[in-house]
């Protein structure tokens, strides 16, 4: 998915308001969220009450899209990256797998690169990792 140009909350609310004449979804997948835009589409809008709830969601959502845009556009390094992915997802930290989609398109950093990062910022105590409710392995900051 190209990140060709930051979101702007103004028009993912356009976006929204298609949902009023039967077009749901179409603000999710202009703020990078293809997967939920596809099940709003299908489901109108989870039978609205997801478009509803997107009135509040959306500002968080087009904040999000803009982060990961923001990183890449910067060419931050890997450890920072990283560290702000964490801040950002707080208490609930970022799997491997999360943190591999937020770095898609970055050329060279496959999954072995990723892990070595992560185990670097492990043991200079600047990642915790723990488990999830689920029992995943996340990373958080300590």
């Amino acid at each position: 998915m190209a990140l060709t140009q930051p979101r702007h909350l103004g028009v993912a609310y356009l976006l929204w308001a298609l949902g009023l004449v039967g077009v749901c979804g179409i603000q999710r997948f202009y703020s990078r969220r293809p997967i939920s835009g596809t099940l709003y589409l299908f489901t109108f809008g989870l039978c609205f009450i997801g478009q509803l709830v997107d009135l509040w969601l959306l500002p968080d959502v087009v904040e999000q899209a803009n982060a990961v845009y923001l990183l890449r556009s910067r060419g931050a390094s890997l450890e920072r990256q990283l560290l702000e992915l964490a801040r950002r997802n707080g208490s609930a930290g970022f799997t491997l797998n999360d943190a591999l989609l937020a770095l898609e398109g970055q050329p060279g950093v496959g999954s072995e690169q990723l892990r070595s990062e992560i185990e670097r910022l492990l043991h200079g105590h600047l990642l915790d990792v723990g488990n999830d409710e689920r029992g995943r392995v996340i990373y958080r900051e300590p």
